[in-house]
C-alpha cells in the first residue's frame, strides 16, 4: 500500500514551528499529537489539527489560537473537500510566522502563572484571550 506523504507544520511547545514531511494517516497525525485528533478551522483551506483532550489531560499550553489555547504539540495542515492536504510555501511562510514561539512566549508565561495548569483552563471563557498576542511588550 502506497500512502501519500503531506507538507505540514508541526508545533511543539518550546520550539518554533518547523515544517516536516509525514505519511498522510490518521495514526501518524494520532501520534504526532498524543491522542485523539481534533480538527480546528483556522481558514477555509486550512486546519489546526490537535489532541481533543490536551487541557484535560493537563499537556502544555502552547499557543493561542482565536478565543483558546492549544495544550500539547499540534499540526497546521491545508485542507480541500474534508481531506488534509500539503501546505503551500506561501501558508508555510504565514504560519510559521504566526506560531514563532517568541510571540507567545509571555502570553503563556502569563497563563501558567495565572491558572497553573492547562486543565483548570477548563472552567474559565477564553474570548479574547488572543489580545495577549497584541501586547507588544518588547
Amino acid at each position: 500500500m502506497n500512502v501519500e506523504k503531506i507538507k505540514i507544520l508541526i508545533v511543539e511547545p518550546t520550539l518554533d514551528p518547523y515544517v516536516k514531511e509525514v505519511e498522510n494517516t490518521l495514526e501518524k497525525k494520532q501520534k504526532i499529537v498524543g491522542g485523539l485528533i481534533e480538527f480546528v478551522e483556522l481558514e477555509d483551506d486550512i486546519d489546526l489539527i490537535c489532541n481533543e483532550k490536551g487541557k484535560i489531560y493537563n499537556l502544555p499550553m502552547n499557543r493561542i489560537i482565536k478565543n483558546d489555547i492549544i495544550c500539547g504539540t499540534f499540526i497546521i495542515a491545508g485542507q480541500k473537500n474534508g481531506e488534509t492536504i500539503s501546505l503551500t510555501d506561501n501558508q508555510i511562510r504565514k504560519y510559521k510566522s504566526y506560531f514563532k514561539l517568541k510571540n507567545h512566549t509571555i502570553p503563556i508565561a502569563l497563563l501558567k502563572n495565572k491558572y497553573k495548569e492547562s486543565s483548570n483552563l477548563l472552567d474559565y471563557d477564553l474570548t479574547g484571550i488572543e489580545k495577549l498576542l497584541r501586547l507588544n511588550i518588547f
